[in-house]
């Protein structure tokens, strides 16, 4: 009697076994099985929480802005500079820093410039995304900044779990160019500090679309391999071997060498023939003048180029660098476009374009708009950030404008 009851059992695990494995195949097809998709499901809810939650919990604040030893007054009482030792990243953490959790600016031969800050927030954001796709949801209230942030879903069941994926990815890239964006505007009077200074500076948009890309890989490994690792663990080795791929060098002094090549100050310092007239930034104007960063990126895709300095050899870096390029999702596995699936409506607040002190216009204001948009939105902030950085702020032309700017304030000494 015994050996039949087992005999039952092991058949009836089997067909659920066949039952599993025909879904989440069905799924990887592009199917849309919703068995597979509420298995998936489950099975985040109960290994992996937290990466259902806001994963802007608190914003990773570090002093990784573009340069080093900058200085927020003419007397260089307090410097800013972070950078990440190319041998210890620490630990990621979800939504918030650690104390395990090392951020900072890391100079790599093949992608140029990554800030760690950017690059674990695009991850996480991937991952958050993707995970709440799985859930079979309609519609999603991202928290809010600078406006109210509302995506809708519709037809997941034609999609594959890498174009889920690819979706999550390409929403939590459009959500930090909406960071970058609204940043523009984050100055006095209607904030304490400006962050001017750090809107679409060289680095910024690669590292976030980089580490998309990371948390797209992390997203899928979680849902495709089920390992029975904390997502911290998961998301560290992503890290380590992509920017592994990228040849980053190996020391921070490396990277303070290669922001040396693109400094206005450090190339006039040496002989004319000898300087590299590619220069991106000027160490002695005070940091809080948003001119000390002259070059920004502004491009957003479909395809993004990470800035390589000029002379990289110098660095340890190959003679020729592979540039390593890095493409926005934009079709699914079938061709179709990836806004067939979604809408990710943004309605920005007053306060990024009205003081709140007496109601005078600061910026020219624009109304709300879908993610389809943001390269029309992204060329109104541009011409705004024209009139302060010049003509040219946005390539790299070798032009220097710095001599054409009023009131400059620069480091004494």
């Amino acid at each position: 009697m015994k050996s039949s009851i087992s005999n039952v059992i092991t058949v009836v695990m089997f067909l659920i076994a066949t039952i599993y494995a025909t879904s989440f195949n069905q799924l990887l097809a592009g199917t849309g099985n919703k068995a597979a998709m509420l298995e998936m499901s489950n099975y985040v809810k109960n290994k992996y929480p937290a990466q259902l939650t806001n994963p802007q919990k608190k914003n990773r604040k570090s002093l990784s802005q573009f340069g080093y030893g900058l200085s927020y007054f003419v007397i260089p009482v307090y410097n800013i500079s972070e950078f990440i030792d190319p041998n210890d990243f620490g630990d990621h953490s979800f939504g918030e820093p650690s104390g395990g959790e090392h951020n900072g600016v890391l100079y790599t031969c093949n992608g140029g410039f990554i800030d760690f800050s950017h690059l674990r927030a695009g991850l996480d954001w991937s991952v958050y995304i993707t995970f709440k796709l799985i859930e079979g949801i309609d519609s999603l209230n991202l928290e809010p900044e600078a406006g109210t942030l509302q995506l809708k879903f519709k037809n997941e069941d034609q999609l594959t779990l890498n174009d889920i994926a690819s979706i999550g990815q390409k929403i939590a890239y459009e959500r930090l160019i909406w960071h970058e964006i609204a940043s523009w505007s984050y100055h006095p009077p209607n904030h304490f500090v400006s962050e001017q200074q750090s809107t679409f500076t060289p680095e910024d948009g690669y590292s976030n679309l980089l580490g998309t890309l990371i948390g797209k890989k992390v997203a899928l490994r979680i849902l495709t391999k089920k390992e029975d690792l904390p997502f911290s663990q998961i998301a560290s080795e992503e890290i380590r071997e992509m920017i592994r791929q990228l040849l980053p060098l190996q020391n921070e002094d490396g990277s303070k060498q290669a922001y040396d090549i693109v400094d206005r100050h450090m190339q006039a310092k040496i002989p004319k023939n000898q300087r590299n007239d590619d220069i991106w930034w000027d160490s002695k104007i005070i940091f809080t003048d948003q001119r000390y960063v002259f070059k920004r990126y502004m491009h957003t895709g479909p395809q993004l180029a990470p800035w390589l300095v000029p002379n990289s050899e110098t660095l340890g870096c190959p003679c020729e660098p592979h540039q390593h390029n890095i493409s926005v999702p934009t079709k699914t596995s079938t061709g179709q476009s990836i806004y067939n699936y979604y809408t990710f409506t943004i309605a920005p607040d007053s306060s990024l374009f009205f003081s709140k002190n007496n109601g005078s216009q600061l910026h020219k204001p624009f109304g709300t708009f879908t993610t389809n948009q943001i390269p029309q939105i992204v060329d109104h902030i541009g011409e705004e950030m024209k009139q302060i950085l010049l003509p040219g702020f946005d390539k790299r032309d070798k032009i220097d404008p710095v001599p054409k700017y009023d009131k400059v304030k620069y480091v004494l000494f």
